[in-house]
């Protein structure tokens, strides 16, 4: 038997002025497809008192995650 085992990441983008959102909207819908397009199948959540930082979980470790966001265009804070 082979045990997968859950991470959780969590993120901030630098920016999100780069979003077209409104107040009832939320990033996650743009992580998550960003995060689909690179073959990373993945559970978003975004933080309530903080729009710019959301929680991936996901089977990939971190720095997949952080490279599959980057290279969909995503500008993330630094650690």
């Amino acid at each position: 038997m082979t045990i997968v085992e859950n991470r959780k990441h969590t993120f901030a983008v630098s920016d999100l002025g780069d979003f077209d959102l409104d107040q009832d909207r939320s990033i996650v819908p743009s992580i998550k497809f960003a995060l689909k397009s690179q073959g990373i199948n993945a559970d978003v959540d975004g933080e309530e008192f903080n729009g710019a930082v959301f929680y991936v979980h996901c089977q990939s470790p971190r720095d997949t995650v952080k490279k599959a966001l980057e290279d969909e265009g995503l500008i993330l804070e630094d650690d």
